[in-house]
């Protein structure tokens, strides 16, 4: 049995096993389901009551993708390899990608954002991430919701991208390289995209390459976040700005 084991001891197996199981709670108590389980109708009368399921799902990530690593990691003296990627780096190289990036992917979601395939797919709240209940059955359009929401959004961009282009990365480069370390990271990120439109669950395959590669570069998961983040923005915005801005 002992070479079927051999080598893998230490920070890889704390890292893909914790993060196996951060995902899979994630999965059944982080989801807005759960939410729904719990709390049942106790904040319906709440003006955001309809979104407060993913407001519970995007505080359950950074719980779950960012801090639980970070005490696993403390826990078990885990390297802190160029600190998982908490560090600007090489901020030229990495805002001068992410802007090659952006000139790239937000042309491209808004051709997608015309398909039948993406359409009602986002915002992942619908309506009701922008529409507040204001009593008797009426609702009227609230920026404060929208804003409050999208910044809930972002901030569990930044702990999805610590999750996989921080820790993973950056935790199992020392013992496996950063090729190995790349690719094992892009698995589990592609298979959490499953339920999403076809093409954006396979694009996720060449996105999880190239963001593991960016946080290699720049030894940085910032840019990573920064991009993953405004392109899930931009995708909203492209679905709701007719009625936020009233036409």
């Amino acid at each position: 049995m002992a070479p079927l084991f051999e080598g893998l001891g230490g920070e890889p197996t704390v890292i893909l096993c914790g993060a196996s199981v951060f995902l899979i709670v994630s999965h059944y108590q982080g989801a807005a389901g759960f939410y729904r389980s719990i709390f049942g109708t106790a904040f319906d009368s709440h003006p955001w009551s309809a979104v407060f399921g993913h407001l519970w799902w995007f505080a359950s990530s950074i719980a779950l993708y960012l801090v639980m690593p970070l005490l696993l990691a403390l826990a078990t003296k885990g390297s802190f390899n160029q600190r998982y990627g908490f560090q600007l780096g090489d901020w030229r190289a990495g805002l001068g990608i992410t802007a090659v990036f952006l000139c790239v992917m937000l042309p491209a979601t808004f051709v997608a954002s015309k398909l039948d395939a993406f359409k009602g797919m986002y915002p992942l709240a619908g309506n009701s991430t922008y529409l507040e209940n204001i009593g008797g059955g009426k609702t009227q359009v609230s920026w404060s919701l929208f804003l409050t929401y999208e910044a809930g959004y972002f901030a569990y961009f930044i702990a999805w991208e610590f999750l996989f282009r921080g820790w993973m990365v950056h935790g199992l480069t020392p013992t496996w390289g950063r090729g190995a370390a790349i690719l094992a990271q892009t698995v589990p990120f592609a298979v959490m995209h499953l339920g999403k439109a076809e093409l954006e669950a396979l694009g996720s395959i060449i996105a999880g390459v190239a963001l593991g590669i960016l946080s290699v570069r720049t030894r940085s998961f910032y840019y990573g976040a920064l991009l993953h983040g405004l392109v899930a923005l931009w995708m909203d915005w492209l679905s709701v700005r007719g009625p936020l801005l009233g036409t």
